[in-house]
């Protein structure tokens, strides 16, 4: 009969033990959990000049209220006649465009917030 010395079971129970280790590691390796965000992204910064984006709409004189959610900017004007449609759907960052009588909602991404903020801070001077 063959039996296996001290020496030799040692080594075999090292290299069980190293190869479920490995084995481990690669399992939370591929399985590894990401951490969940608790906020949106946003972007501070235009690709584009905020005053050409306004005279779009007939200038600053001619938005009374901006409101945005993370995606969408609806802008509220006087004029529906200052607004310029064609020149809107031409500009590359919109990707959708819905008017009202009194406003237009733009799908833009996530620089909503960004520009609802620096047009309410201009409207409000």
């Amino acid at each position: 009969m063959n039996s296996m010395t001290k020496k030799q079971k040692a080594c075999y129970i090292f290299l069980i033990i190293i190869t479920f280790g490995l084995i481990l590691l690669y399992w939370k390796k591929k399985y590894k959990q990401t951490k969940e965000k608790d906020h949106l992204s946003t972007t501070n910064k235009l690709d584009f000049n905020l005053n050409d984006f306004i005279s779009m709409f007939g200038g600053f004189e001619n938005i009374t209220n901006s409101t945005s959610t993370n995606k969408i900017i609806k802008l509220d004007f006087k004029d529906k006649e200052l607004v310029d449609i064609e020149k809107i759907k031409a500009f590359k960052q919109i990707t959708g465009i819905t008017l009202q009588s009194k406003s237009i909602s733009l799908v833009m991404g996530n620089i909503c917030p960004y520009l609802n903020d620096l047009i309410n801070k201009e409207i409000k001077k």
